[in-house]
């Protein structure tokens, strides 16, 4: 996916909210491969959007969780996308994990209201998670943010995830001995 498919989808997204007489803001946080195309702008493409629902903590309760995953997977069939391409699977995860940061708002598409969160928290995200294919993003963030050393990669994790235990279970020291 690029900028532009990003954009087209997030605007049909919107719009179908709209249509189905939402129009209290639904507010997504993006984080991933979308926020480093978007903000970054260290590549070019994405798989997916990934997001966290800033409002909504139970997704199973939502009737406006169910909308938007409704008209996410008719987009996906019309366009011939990933079902997953709409991505919210990390939402829980990452709220037992930490606060999410409330964020500033990046653009509008009707009633769906898209976040971006700080940089460092993006950090954090690519840190714990971390994947080979990871590496180009975090290197790019720790320009960015000014993070040459374990030690300040490890103080930036510590503000969004201050539970070691969650470190430990992340693998978060290897990561940094592979990196720093």
């Amino acid at each position: 996916m690029r900028e532009q498919d990003i954009d087209k989808y997030l605007t049909q997204l919107g719009q179908s909210l709209d249509n189905s007489g939402i129009h209290l803001p639904v507010r997504i946080l993006i984080i991933g491969g979308t926020f480093m195309l978007t903000q970054i702008r260290n590549r070019s493409i994405t798989e997916d959007i990934d997001v966290i629902f800033t409002d909504i903590v139970d997704r199973h309760a939502s009737p406006i969780y169910q909308a938007i995953s409704q008209a996410a997977k008719a987009i996906a069939i019309r366009d011939n996308l990933r079902e997953d391409w709409f991505n919210d699977g990390m939402s829980h995860l990452l709220r037992v994990m930490g606060d999410i940061p409330e964020g500033n708002l990046w653009k509008r598409y009707g009633a769906l209201e898209v976040y971006l969160p700080p940089a460092g928290y993006i950090l954090t995200l690519k840190l714990l998670s971390y994947r080979d294919k990871d590496k180009d993003d975090i290197e790019a963030l720790c320009r960015l943010l000014q993070i040459g050393t374990r030690e300040q990669a490890q103080n930036m994790v510590n503000i969004y995830v201050p539970d070691t235990s969650t470190h430990d279970i992340f693998r978060l020291d290897e990561t940094l001995e592979k990196l720093f």
